[in-house]
């Protein structure tokens, strides 16, 4: 009996050279996005224990130092009156511990970037989706309200939104909102292309047809396969709220003294940038520091998770 040999199977022109794409965990075992991941851990650790990790230099942000608060016109010393009881100087204004502001500061930061980065989120997920399932007028008018939302000028309306709250508001909760208001429409293109795509597919037309509800075919099918697309970009966008906030507080109308901020530690010290510069030097490090990690772990995250990523 003679034995049959399957013909070889043939690999699809233009893939040869494909490398595949790496997995998750792999993808994040490499030596840049391993760094990224320890200055974000660092940042988060900050902000949890910023009163435990303060008190080792015993200062906090919110005492003020009249003996190391220097004359109005006079330099506080070489590189910012660094000295063992002041690790990174303090502010030459206010007197206030520097080292205590930057870490106090990562707690601001975070909060208003995560916070306002899920409210984006949730917004252009189910904007997005019911616009891509949907369609017909009503996907004709979440397009108007993205279109509008991205022509609106943000830093006018934060600005003129600040001048009509209180300075006593809660800053972080209106800095959320104004964020995360104007943060969505990205995401709600992107999840709209991808739900067009996938209610496209035989198998949700099959669950229409056997009387399958709007509700039944969001949870089990089009959410589990959008769900990677809008992790990826709500990472991608992190980054530029935390810096958006910084923004705000920079120009005055985001967190208000005696709240520290990156952002506003900044902007205090541009006044004595030709004074010392290392008053300049922390708060803006920080800030660079925890968004460039942000940027790397969001595209390594991309290239893991994104279906349209990996090599072409």
């Amino acid at each position: 009996m003679t034995a049959t040999t399957s013909p070889p199977v043939e690999t699809p022109p233009g893939r040869e050279d494909r490398p595949a794409r790496p997995s998750l965990w792999r993808a994040f075992l490499r030596p840049v996005p391993l760094a990224a991941a320890g200055i974000v851990l660092i940042s988060v650790l900050a902000a949890l224990f910023a009163p435990q990790i303060t008190a080792l230099s015993g200062n906090d942000p919110f005492s003020y130092d009249p003996d190391a608060l220097g004359a109005d016109t006079a330099p506080l010393g070489a590189f910012g009156g660094v000295s063992a009881e002041h690790w990174f100087g303090v502010e030459p204004s206010t007197g206030r511990d520097l080292f205590s502001l930057v870490v106090y500061g990562a707690r601001v930061s975070l909060l208003v970037g995560l916070a306002s980065t899920l409210l984006a989120t949730f917004i252009g997920v189910v904007l997005g989706v019911i616009a891509g399932a949907v369609g017909g007028a009503v996907e004709k008018l979440v397009d108007f309200a993205t279109d509008v939302t991205l022509g609106f000028p943000f830093l006018v309306f934060a600005i003129a939104l600040s001048a009509l709250f209180p300075p006593e508001a809660p800053r972080a909760l209106l800095l959320t909102l104004v964020i995360g208001m104007f943060g969505w429409p990205t995401i709600a293109r992107v999840v709209a292309a991808e739900t067009r795509v996938v209610v496209s597919q035989p198998y949700v037309t099959a669950s229409r047809v056997m009387g399958a509800r709007f509700g039944h075919l969001f949870r089990h099918q089009v959410l589990p396969n959008v769900a990677s697309t809008a992790i990826v970009y709500s990472c991608i966008s992190l980054p530029g709220r935390i810096a958006a906030e910084a923004t705000l507080s920079f120009l005055g109308v985001g967190m208000q003294p005696p709240t520290p901020s990156w952002g506003r530690s900044i902007g205090d010290a541009i006044n004595w940038l030709l004074v010392d510069p290392a008053f300049l030097l922390f708060p803006a490090a920080a800030l660079f520091l925890v968004t460039f990690a942000f940027n790397i772990l969001g595209d390594t995250l991309r290239d893991a998770l994104d279906p349209r990523g990996g090599a072409a």
